[in-house]
């Protein structure tokens, strides 16, 4: 097989992997077994090893952030500021819900400085709110609730107007919370704030993993 068709069927492997892009990029992966195994799995000759061996090398070394780059990351990160709150609930609503009935709620927690995020998509409306809140919703609302899920923790990263400015950030924290087997329920950004909502039992590694 040709070795610009090896090397592009490699990374095809890999990027489609990304727990295996990780290790590489953290040299956590052995590129003798990787490569066998990418070898059985694509039906590769054995005469290939060579060719995936290199493939995955080059892999790795466009995956590294220059020092400069890291820095410049940990370097917001470590100024930041961390804010949590129990005894949050997320509640789905579909396209159907009325928003000027949601409006109601929703100006009536920010004038009494409650907690609540909306966001619109396409086909829902995705409420980050106290578990109060959340019980007036789902009863005003119960004809179009997709989905609730209660007893969750908000965690709210605050950091200099840098990260504007500065690629990776969001991608960073990602890979901090998925290293730790963490699942994040829900996640948006407000300017320097960036949100993620995580089930109570992660919090102790949430924490862990947002120590820079």
């Amino acid at each position: 097989m040709a070795e610009n068709s090896i090397a592009k069927k490699t990374a095809q492997y890999v990027l489609g992997r990304p727990f295996v892009k990780e290790g590489l990029k953290k040299g956590l992966v052995n590129f003798s077994s990787l490569s066998r195994k990418i070898i059985e799995e694509e039906n590769f000759s054995r005469k290939d090893f060579d060719a995936v061996v290199v493939a995955l090398r080059r892999i790795r070394e466009k995956s590294l952030p220059s020092n400069e780059f890291e820095k410049k990351i940990m370097s917001l990160l470590k100024k930041g500021k961390l804010e949590l709150k129990n005894k949050i609930s997320v509640v789905v609503l579909d396209d159907r819900t009325i928003p000027s009935q949601l409006a109601k709620i929703v100006n009536s927690a920010v004038e009494n400085d409650e907690n609540l995020h909306l966001v619109h998509g396409s086909r829902t409306f995705t409420i980050i709110t106290s578990f109060e809140i959340s019980q007036q919703i789902t009863y005003v609302f119960r004809s179009n609730v997709i989905s609730e899920k209660n007893n969750l923790v908000e965690i709210v990263l605050r950091t200099g107007r840098e990260i504007e400015s500065t690629p990776g950030v969001v991608a960073f924290l990602y890979s901090r919370f998925a290293e730790n087997g963490i699942n994040i329920i829900e996640t948006l950004s407000s300017w320097t704030e960036t949100l993620f909502v995580i089930e109570e039992k992660d919090v102790e590694k949430a924490i862990e993993a947002l120590k820079f």
